[in-house]
């Protein structure tokens, strides 16, 4: 390499530097070692975003066991219309069921927490009896649980929800 296009790499590496420098974009915090040196100042941006989702509350629904046959069987219909027909989505949905209703009978009407007990429910016996024949996940399951409740209880869901059946 001859000085000449030494210089240019050297001044076109300078001039990099300090076009970061003022897009102070060029620097992480969290690679910087003791020793090293920030080029350009970072900051913060000033602005927060806050925002908020309301829970879903499930007060209205009583009849519990009508209501978890009725999730149950939705689920079942949901998995065989987007696989094919398998014992396993009865199973699944069956588990969601008991879920919903141990939920629901402990007093628990958050759907938050309904659909985390659906999957850590799923999840605790994945291995033993869904996970050869299904397709989905315990948490594919939870999120339906949840577009489900959402729609029976009127609230209103986002475009990317599942259909529910």
């Amino acid at each position: 390499m001859t000085v000449s296009s030494t210089r240019t790499v050297f001044f076109a590496f300078l001039l990099a530097i300090l076009a970061a420098k003022e897009s102070q974009a060029w620097v992480q915090q969290n690679v910087l070692s003791r020793n090293s040196f920030k080029i350009g100042p970072t900051r913060v941006s000033p602005v927060v975003l806050r925002s908020s989702v309301d829970s879903v509350s499930l007060t209205g629904f009583e009849n519990h066991e009508e209501e978890g046959t009725k999730m149950a069987k939705s689920i079942a219909a949901w998995l065989d219309s987007e696989w094919m027909p398998q014992e396993v989505h009865v199973r699944m949905g069956e588990s969601a069921k008991k879920s919903y209703i141990k939920c629901r009978e402990a007093g628990d009407d958050d759907l938050m927490n309904i659909m985390s007990t659906v999957a850590d429910d799923l999840t605790s016996k994945w291995f033993e009896e869904y996970d050869a024949d299904a397709f989905v996940g315990a948490w594919d399951i939870a999120n339906y649980v949840s577009d489900y409740l959402v729609q029976v209880s009127g609230q209103e869901g986002c475009e990317c929800s599942n259909k529910v059946y």
